[in-house]
């Protein structure tokens, strides 16, 4: 029987190039130092706290600069609406433009108002083109104007499309018409209507002709955007 040979005199197995395998350490034992026990999982929570902190942060401030800037008023800025509107279409189709009222101004923190009348002198009639306006600056007027809307002391008329967030225009009374608008923080209302003079003495002055309404419509949905438009510029 041939056994396995064995070496005689020849040189031993060489050591391993690296440091030999150290066992862990049993239970109950100090371990190896402090520095090589780190946790990689406590710099991702720093981390995480870090970025949780900065996120914070901003968020309070962003909440800060909400409250005292107020909700978004499109541009929207307190100035005279009859000043700032020329009145194209309806000046083309009733009279050129005459004088206006002293504009009446409401400037609080909460509110701004404002209320002026625009006199377009025609041929036999001459029409007033009384505009007011409201930029309210801390709350939404939105929900209270579509109810308003709906209330038949106030008559909004029909919803119509194409201006501001939401519009209603009354033409059921033929020497008159009234635009209603909301946009955004923004409330405007136009109404125009014959001016008919009369002291009471002498032979009572003729009525004013009816209004055509489909062209009355266009001429003054074109003006409040016009006007809308302005109230924006600086």
């Amino acid at each position: 029987m041939i056994s396995e040979p064995e070496l005689v005199g020849g040189p031993a197995f060489p050591e391993p190039a690296g440091p030999a395998f150290t066992p862990p350490p049993p239970p109950g034992s100090d371990g190896p130092p402090a520095a090589t026990r780190r946790r990689p999982w406590l710099w991702a929570l720093g981390g995480a706290v870090a970025a949780s902190a900065v996120w914070g942060a901003g968020l309070t401030a962003y909440q800060r600069a909400t409250a005292t800037d107020g909700p978004d008023l499109r541009g929207y800025r307190a100035t005279d609406p009859c000043a700032a509107g020329a009145f194209h279409g309806l000046s083309s189709a009733l009279g050129r433009r005459g004088g206006s009222t002293s504009t009446t101004e409401l400037d609080e923190p909460g509110l701004y108002r404002a209320n002026c009348v625009v006199n377009l002198r025609g041929t036999p009639a001459s029409y007033d083109v009384e505009v007011t306006y409201n930029l309210h600056r801390a709350t939404d007027p939105r929900p209270e104007f579509e109810a308003l809307m709906h209330d038949p002391l106030v008559g909004g008329g029909d919803r119509i499309d194409g201006i501001g967030d939401l519009a209603f225009l009354n033409d059921t009374d033929t020497s008159a018409m009234v635009l209603d608008v909301v946009d955004g923080q923004a409330e405007l209302r136009l109404r125009v209507g014959a001016v008919v003079e009369w002291n009471g003495e002498g032979e009572q002055p003729p009525e004013p002709p009816k209004l055509d309404p489909a062209a009355m419509r266009t001429y003054l949905v074109e003006d409040a955007k016009e006007l809308m438009t302005a109230l924006k510029k600086k």
